[in-house]
């Protein structure tokens, strides 16, 4: 099997399995990395239309918006110990774009004086990244050059988010991330602030961006508004900051062109497929002959070509997403930290192939998050994660994973009691089977779960 490449984004606690065997199990699970779109303004503005002012939160069930410019204080940025700080309502992008950013809270400032204030005339980039972050780390040389090719007009500011944590009291991590900063000297050339034990950055900032990856760059215009929220590629943040310093950034403009370039990639995956298909097909690798187009586009970068040329494969042959392929559409849309497509595939993939094992218990994989916050949609995960265990051999290998998986997915809608259920039995397993199977540390990774159920 062919993975697209991974060379961009890093997607927070996503983990799928390598490979699994239908009767006995050999899955292996690993963080994945991966790839923005390195498509011109084909990043993450699908769902970023102006939000309508005023949001009554006994009416829609969503928080309450921020008040205007003019009545809300200047965001204040200061170290705040976490048992101080007092979050922000917890918003969604829709409702953030237009309107001031939530406090900036961190637990110290690293790199330069704090921040009292968003200061007005001037543009930020609050950029959020983690030291084990490849593509956060290849990032910093970039906005160091933006912030000094703008001096005194834009302002780059680092936070460091989702940084490894024994648990909430943990706080060894902020003198890691200082030691980081120091070392990169003149190289991360603007202000660094670190997020508090409890991640208040992460809930009230990050979260809410809708990526589901870093690094996430936030733009906030000269008036303390926000501008833009995404993850894009060094050039496309850098197009944007100057269409925000120029008074000319649009985001309906910018929506256009996500349009435009989703068309537009459309219309090469047609040119690809037509080139493939009248290669000799002699020639041709079965690859090409069942996904014809789908190599070129990769080959090229072009992730929105590649999607195109799934579908037209899927349609044209059904068979061939099941037989593999959709791992494939996933591993993109995963790459381009495209959550609302991945909710939307998922719900596909379980209503197509409900009786495929090896699908559910891949969905199940991707969506099912086990860590503190769910990334996709918690109904669907759930769903498959129960059928994923229902299927499994009680006694394999794969069983006492799918029951791990479980009991995170049901502590993410709420039923703790049956999560805890879950995962004890999955504990059970595991040293029952110990002598049988490799289960490297899910039994740490059950025990760390079963505390951390303990505490809701």
């Amino acid at each position: 099997m062919v993975y697209p490449s991974v060379d961009h984004t890093s997607i927070d606690n996503v983990q799928v399995p390598k490979s699994r065997d239908t009767a006995v199990s050999q899955e292996c699970f690993v963080p994945i990395l991966l790839t923005a779109s390195r498509v011109a303004a084909a990043a993450f503005l699908a769902s970023m239309a102006l939000s309508a002012a005023g949001c009554d939160a006994k009416d829609s069930g969503k928080p309450d918006a921020a008040p205007p410019a003019s009545k809300q204080p200047a965001a204040a940025a200061q170290a705040v110990p976490a048992s101080q700080a007092s979050p922000a309502p917890v918003l969604t992008r829709d409702d953030l774009i237009g309107k001031p950013p939530p406090p900036l809270v961190v637990a110290k400032w690293v790199k330069g004086t704090p921040l009292a204030e968003f200061e007005k005339g001037k543009v930020y980039v609050v950029d959020f990244w983690a030291t084990w972050c490849g593509p956060c780390i290849a990032a910093i040389p970039h906005l160091t050059q933006l912030q000094q090719k703008h001096a005194g007009k834009l302002e780059v500011v680092g936070i460091s988010i989702s940084e490894k944590q024994k648990d909430a009291s943990d706080t060894a991590y902020i003198d890691l991330v200082d030691q980081f900063v120091q070392k990169k000297g003149d190289r991360m050339e603007y202000r660094v602030g670190v997020d508090t034990p409890d991640k208040t950055m992460h809930t009230t900032w990050f979260k809410p961006s809708g990526t589901g990856g870093i690094p996430t760059a936030w733009i906030i215009d000269q008036k303390g508004l926000v501008a833009w929220i995404g993850i894009g590629s060094p050039k496309t943040v850098e197009r944007i900051v100057e269409e925000v310093l120029a008074g000319t950034f649009d985001i309906k403009k910018e929506e256009e062109l996500q349009r435009q370039a989703e068309a537009e990639a459309k219309k090469r995956s047609e040119t690809d497929i037509a080139a493939a298909k009248s290669r000799s097909q002699d020639a041709a690798s079965e690859q090409d002959k069942k996904y014809p187009g789908y190599r070129e586009a990769m080959e090229r970068g072009d992730q929105l070509a590649a999607l195109a040329s799934l579908d037209a494969a899927f349609k044209a042959d059904p068979t061939t997403e099941s037989s593999a392929a959709y791992q494939w559409k996933i591993m993109i849309l995963l790459q381009r930290s495209d959550v609302e497509g991945m909710n939307k595939y998922a719900r596909d993939l379980m209503n197509r192939f409900a009786s495929n094992d090896d699908i559910v218990g891949f969905v199940s994989a991707v969506m099912v998050s086990t860590s503190e916050e769910a990334k996709f949609d918690k109904a669907i995960a759930l769903e498959a994660a129960q059928k994923t265990a229902a299927a499994a051999k009680p006694d394999s290998r794969w069983a006492q994973f799918a029951k791990w998986r479980l009991g995170w997915a049901l502590f993410h809608t709420g039923d703790t009691q049956k999560a805890i259920e879950a995962m004890q039995s999955a504990l059970d397993g595991v040293k029952a089977l110990k002598g049988q199977f490799d289960f490297g540390d899910l039994d740490i990774m059950c025990e760390d779960a079963l505390k951390h159920f303990a505490k809701k």
